[in-house]
């Protein structure tokens, strides 16, 4: 009898043993199950982070370059205007030296005050 219970008491240890060796595992596996699940949060936060960081630096890019667009089509809109008011100038300028040549109706040559105009931007 005394065999079968030292033989009980060993398999018992044996199954403590395993029980004990099964359960650190277990832990140790949560933990890594835990820490991988941690890892995959950090870097789906990082992937948002970086999305909306490259879309800002977009929206900030494309908002001034329009901007820049918006700038310089003001510019030339008021260089276009100027250079129509210069042509309107000079075809009244035209007009008066032509009328002024139909009154004089003489082959003297006349000589044409011609006034400078500056464009300022």
């Amino acid at each position: 009898m005394e065999s079968r219970g030292l033989i009980k008491k060993l398999v018992l240890f044996r199954e403590w043993k395993f029980h004990q060796v099964y359960q650190s595992w277990l832990n140790k596996y949560r933990v890594k199950k835990e820490f991988v699940t941690l890892v995959e949060i950090w870097i789906l936060l990082f992937a948002v982070l970086f999305c909306i960081l490259v879309f800002l630096i977009y929206i900030n890019k494309s908002s001034t370059q329009w901007w820049f667009l918006r700038d310089a089509r003001n510019k030339y809109n008021n260089t276009t205007f100027n250079h129509e008011i210069i042509k309107t100038d000079i075809l009244d300028l035209k007009k008066i030296n032509r009328d002024k040549l139909k009154e004089n109706n003489s082959k003297t040559s006349m000589w044409v005050n011609v006034e400078t105009i500056n464009i300022d931007q």
